[in-house]
């Protein structure tokens, strides 16, 4: 495919990537697992934060914008099945190009083995996610947007879980809030899933992990969240469609000694916010159904 002047063919932290400008900013998109690498804004600093332990392809790469699909962690799978699915860690290519201008860029992506370019990806789609087709579409302007879309083309219903599971840059994890919580259900993977309610704004106890899924009733409504980073002055802020739950993830310090792919202290430099289909928002997928999952992150 020819490419606009807006994409460019880049390495990236090691991987085969595309850069896309535009005049408010660029963002790089890693073909391994069709995964956000970077967002920066013009004249701002990073967004997303990505390891410097990050593992070689074909491991899921450490930070960015993983896509968590056909299922979010191991989700009504076995404890066989391959963590967050498959796409993180399938490649995948540029298949359509929407919009391209100083403006704004958008394209969309699908796996290889779905245009018949990767048999091994197409054997392990065909055994683990029977008659689904997925695609990505992002949107880069003065926001960044993404749109996973999945369609069950085969003859059996699917239980789909999936997420965004972005890794959001702070100055200090320890001092981060979030606001779009309150009053929010919650399952604590950290307490063997026991529910509770948000019921004061959330902040991080120093050194201490959160692992979370708050459900957020009416898929039909856009939902939105904050992340207020006091150290760097900024409030990077979530808006989801598609999805009744968002996952909130930080390991803390004991939990990042035990991640092989991120340093010890790495914790303190990322918040996860993930647009999910997760816990209780599952999505039954008949026949001939579709869905999609979104986000638009901006800075405020």
């Amino acid at each position: 495919m020819q490419f606009p002047p807006q994409i460019t063919p880049t390495r990236h932290a090691g991987h085969d990537a595309l850069r896309l400008s535009t005049r408010h900013g660029s963002a790089t998109l890693a073909l391994h697992g069709a995964q956000l690498l970077s967002w920066r804004p013009a004249d701002q600093r990073e967004v997303l934060w990505l390891s410097p332990q990050a593992l070689p392809e074909p491991a899921a790469i450490r930070g960015g914008v993983p896509l968590c699909w056909p299922w979010f962690a191991r989700q009504g799978q076995s404890d066989s099945a391959p963590q967050h699915g498959l796409a993180r860690t399938l490649s995948w290519q540029v298949s359509a190009i929407h919009t391209s201008s100083d403006d704004e860029i958008s394209l969309s992506l699908q796996p290889r083995a779905q245009l018949g370019l990767d048999d091994e990806g197409a054997a392990r789609l065909a055994a683990l996610a029977p008659g689904l087709h997925v695609s990505l579409r992002i949107t880069l302007g003065t926001t960044l947007s993404q749109s996973l879309h999945t369609r069950n083309l085969g003859s059996e219903t699917f239980k789909l879980t999936q997420a965004l599971h972005s890794y959001l840059a702070v100055g200090d994890a320890a001092q981060a809030a979030i606001d779009g919580l309150i009053d929010l259900a919650y399952q604590d993977k950290l307490r063997a899933m026991a529910p509770d309610v948000q019921r004061v704004p959330f902040t991080f106890a120093l050194d201490s992990a959160c692992d979370r899924i708050y459900y957020h009733p009416g898929a039909a409504q856009p939902k939105r969240y904050a992340l207020i980073d006091p150290v760097w002055q900024r409030r990077i802020v979530i808006e989801t469609q598609g999805s009744e739950s968002v996952v909130l993830w930080n390991p803390g310090l004991e939990g990042a000694r035990q991640i092989a792919d991120m340093p010890d202290e790495g914790w303190r430099d990322f918040v996860c916010i993930e647009a999910s289909n997760a816990g209780p928002d599952v999505v039954t997928l008949a026949p001939g159904a579709q869905h999609w999952l979104s986000q638009q992150l901006s800075i405020k």
